[in-house]
């Protein structure tokens, strides 16, 4: 594995010339640092961020907290999450930082983790990839006064050193359901699975304001993550009380879930429409093939990671 020294000497300067070269010092000329850099390519040399923070006193590491789930199964397969992550690393990449993942079963596993992260030094700034309504870790993050930026909406007024990236999620509950309406569909359900999470909550206004102005009743219905066994119990008897033609599920995987769900307690899988959010390719491969809505996942990522305040000294 190539070293400082070695870069210093394919590139004829000294180590101490080499490292202010990499941290783009002013002092050093822009033909010597051009020097650096492509023996730092040809020797396939990446600095030691862990050694330079213990240092400089300081990190370069973007702490990104995943929301919490009751099975982390569900998470970790959830293509929306994992294509937000791929576009957040891809900039901190850039600005030579590195990501580390907080995640937790519960709020409170989170919190520690995140509290953590925090009082080690290990990480000074954090992407939330969703946000909800009374989120203690939230928080402490802006308690901590530590800068910051979440995926989705605020629910506080003074949000101080935090920024939000989003979608239009009402906008796009409305257009699915204008679109479900003009279809012919009349009874339509909103089918969720937490309400707190604010993009759920956004995406199912747009649809009640949409179904109001058609003279039609919003109505709703909620699907554990993890209970399947309860989940179609429920189902069941939803159906069997509601004249629903159509579901608005709150992203692809609840679709799927209604789509087994059906299969499970024996009503055909055309019985009701379904339409989704997030596009990503579990919609592809569903059976039936599912129609759901792009969000941009990987430039949510890009843009999150982009209003992140970094330090100079680390490009």
């Amino acid at each position: 594995m190539a070293t400082i020294k070695d870069v210093a000497r394919l590139a004829g300067v000294s180590t101490s010339t080499a490292s202010r070269a990499m941290h783009d010092n002013h002092m050093i000329s822009e033909a010597t640092k051009e020097r650096v850099r492509q023996a730092m390519i040809e020797l396939d040399y990446s600095p030691n961020f862990s050694a330079q923070n213990l240092a400089n006193r300081k990190n370069n590491t973007i702490g990104i907290i995943l929301p919490v789930r009751e099975s982390q199964d569900s998470l970790g397969n959830n293509p929306f999450f994992m294509q937000m992550i791929q576009g957040i690393s891809s900039i901190c990449t850039d600005y030579r930082y590195i990501v580390s993942l907080a995640t937790g079963r519960t709020e409170e596993e989170l919190l520690v983790n995140v509290q953590n992260l925090i009082r080690s030094n290990r990480v000074e700034k954090f992407i939330f990839l969703c946000s909800k309504t009374d989120d203690v870790v939230f928080d402490f993050v802006k308690q901590e006064k530590v800068d910051c930026v979440v995926v989705g909406q605020s629910y506080v007024e003074d949000t101080g050193s935090t920024y939000f990236v989003d979608n239009d999620n009402r906008k796009a509950g409305q257009d699915v359901t204008k679109f479900l309406l003009e279809k012919g569909y009349q009874r339509i359900t909103y089918a969720y699975t937490n309400m707190d999470e604010l993009a759920q909550a956004e995406r199912y206004m747009g649809y009640a304001s949409e179904s109001k102005a058609h003279h039609q009743r919003a109505q709703t219905h909620h699907l554990s993550r993890v209970d399947e066994e309860k989940n179609g119990h429920l189902l069941k008897n939803f159906l069997e009380k509601q004249q629903t033609q159509a579901f608005i599920a709150c992203d692809d995987i609840m679709a799927v879930r209604l789509q087994r769900l059906f299969k499970k307690i024996g009503v055909e899988s055309d019985c009701c429409a379904i339409i989704a959010f997030n596009n990503s390719m579990i919609a592809e491969i569903a059976t039936p093939a599912l129609t759901s809505v792009e969000v941009f996942p990987y430039e949510l990522g890009e843009k999150a990671a982009e209003v992140i305040p970094y330090s100079s000294s680390n490009y």
